[in-house]
């Protein structure tokens, strides 16, 4: 009696049909899931070069802001330097009055100096005189200074002749009446400032850099309430330009410095541009291994191929029953 084995047709839709589907959607999954790694690490790659590239354009634009306020504060000496002056004088013993020179020793600075070798300056005496009849009747009068270096050196001096601006007495008499408010509370004073001009331009020596003023007013009968010492730098050229268009100059100055130090940047860049973005990412720890990712991969595939069937082993099975069917057959 022969026995016929039951042939399952789910086995075999399973084996021919079903197990060649599955690996075919598997490659193809395997396939997508490469691209998108790859894309994945060529949008990183993207990113990191986009990061070092705006790092590198913030470091540079600051370098350029830093190097312009580092020049200006180097190149532009300071405006204005105000030192009060006191007079002093002898006083007589027997009469009223002085008996000699009203002088001040005006001491500039401590430090071995105060004023920019090679900037020209304007020095200036302000003065502030009463309108007293004994100024009035005075005239005009000398007034000289002496710069001195370390050690009383002198190393300049000038001497200029000065007086109260005139005024007539009907101009007085308008000016009190109009003002006589003003003079009462104590808002307005009955005086004038006179200006001056000891130098107009003054280079300061180098090697024995000014460092006192020595002022004196010639005049045994002149009247001051006080007066003041001012050193006002004299601008020419750039530092002129620097000085009277800030804003100008500046956007000038950060741009040029930026366009040369971007230069040189674009120019390292091209050297460098095979190994500086991957030398730094590695120094990061944000590159991948490429071969060890495709190693990892392929094991992984391999992997997955044996544990699954291909299209191949159903075949064989198919060729297997075949031939069992025929042997059953014979022996029947």
């Amino acid at each position: 009696m022969s026995v016929i084995n039951y042939v399952n047709p789910f086995r075999i839709y399973k084996d021919l049909v079903r197990k060649p589907i599955e690996t075919f959607l598997f490659n193809q999954y395997l396939g997508y899931r490469k691209k998108t790694g790859e894309g994945i690490n060529s949008a990183k790659e993207i990113i990191y070069k986009v990061a070092i590239i705006l790092v590198f354009l913030t470091a540079i634009l600051w370098l350029s802001i830093f190097n312009y306020i580092v020049f200006y504060h180097m190149y532009m000496p300071n405006i204005t330097h105000q030192r009060t002056v006191h007079f002093q004088f002898k006083p007589c013993e027997e009469t009223m009055g002085i008996c000699s020179f009203p002088y001040a020793y005006v001491q500039l600075t401590r430090k071995s100096s105060i004023l920019m070798s090679g900037q020209l300056y304007r020095i200036r005496l302000i003065l502030e005189m009463p309108e007293s009849n004994v100024n009035k009747d005075l005239g005009m009068f000398m007034v000289c200074t002496q710069m001195r270096a370390k050690g009383g050196v002198l190393v300049s001096s000038s001497c200029r002749s000065t007086m109260l601006r005139y005024r007539s007495k009907l101009h007085e008499y308008i000016r009190t009446a109009v003002m006589a408010p003003l003079l009462m509370s104590d808002v307005v004073e009955e005086k004038q400032t006179i200006q001056v001009d000891l130098f107009t331009e003054f280079d300061d020596d180098p090697n024995q850099p000014v460092t006192d003023a020595y002022v004196e007013l010639q005049s045994r009968y002149v009247q001051v309430y006080g007066g003041q010492l001012h050193i006002e730098a004299h601008f020419t050229g750039l530092r002129y330009l620097m000085y009277n268009w800030p804003k100008f100059s500046a956007l000038f100055g950060i741009s040029t410095n930026l366009f040369f130090i971007t230069l040189v940047f674009a120019l390292s860049w091209y050297h460098l541009q095979e190994g500086l973005p991957e030398f730094i990412k590695s120094k990061l720890g944000t590159t991948p291994d490429k071969d060890e990712d495709n190693k990892k991969l392929i094991g992984k595939i391999k992997l997955e191929k044996e544990e699954s069937p291909s299209m191949f082993e159903g075949d064989v099975l198919l060729e297997e029953f075949m031939q069992l069917e025929e042997k059953e057959k014979k022996t029947s």
